[in-house]
């Protein structure tokens, strides 16, 4: 905003381009204004929504999983906010704003602690899951005492199972039954350790599915 004196305009009211010009109290006034103004539905924000929403609805089937793998920060930001900006790269939209999820790449954990190793089989005849840690050795990153997690989310269910394995320190086999009115073809599996206090966890890694 600036204050002037013009014997060209005199005491006018008027716009020209991006200025306007006015009197208050006996002073004319010009005043700036944007030039460009913000579409609200420009492309890149449709796309930009069509991903959030598509996350958003994932987040009640992996509720579960969340308050676990995004322990509480000093941030205070929500484990389901975390969880759908970690997970923007795994949407892709097309040009009619239709989404597609790439489960492979989905995030239900995030922090600088060491990924559990971790086998994941399916045991048809038994109909239960098997879950094979290998004991990893101790360092910066990885603490002994560490456990890890598998969790298992039935993309038709929209439900998730979170399987608390072991420690760090002691690996070993875990089995679990599959759910009822569950679909193993259904189901995506994902694993991640968190320490004992629960205040840190590591990134997530995908696990591809074998036959037990």
């Amino acid at each position: 905003m600036a204050i002037f004196e013009s014997f060209l305009l005199g005491n006018v009211k008027k716009s020209v381009a991006n200025l306007t010009m006015y009197i208050a109290k006996g002073v004319s006034i010009v005043r700036g204004k944007p030039l460009n103004i913000h579409n609200p539905r420009t492309a890149k924000q449709r796309i930009q929504r069509a991903k959030m929403k598509a996350l958003t609805g994932l987040v009640r089937g992996f509720g579960p999983a969340l308050t676990i793998g995004y322990p509480r920060s000093t941030k205070l930001v929500r484990a389901h906010n975390r969880f759908v900006q970690a997970n923007m790269d795994a949407v892709t939209v097309d040009d009619e704003f239709r989404t597609t999820i790439d489960f492979s790449k989905l995030a239900c954990s995030s922090g600088p602690l060491k990924t559990p190793k971790v086998a994941m089989s399916y045991n048809e005849e038994g109909n239960h899951f098997v879950f094979t840690q290998s004991v990893q050795e101790e360092t910066l990153t990885s603490n002994g005492k560490d456990i890890a997690f598998v969790v298992v989310y039935e993309k038709v269910a929209h439900e998730s199972e979170v399987y608390a394995l072991n420690k760090r320190e002691e690996g070993g086999e875990i089995s679990a039954p599959l759910p009822e009115d569950w679909v193993i073809g259904n189901c995506e599996f994902y694993t991640f350790a968190r320490n004992q206090e629960g205040t840190q966890t590591s990134n997530t890694s995908y696990l591809r599915l074998t036959q037990a």
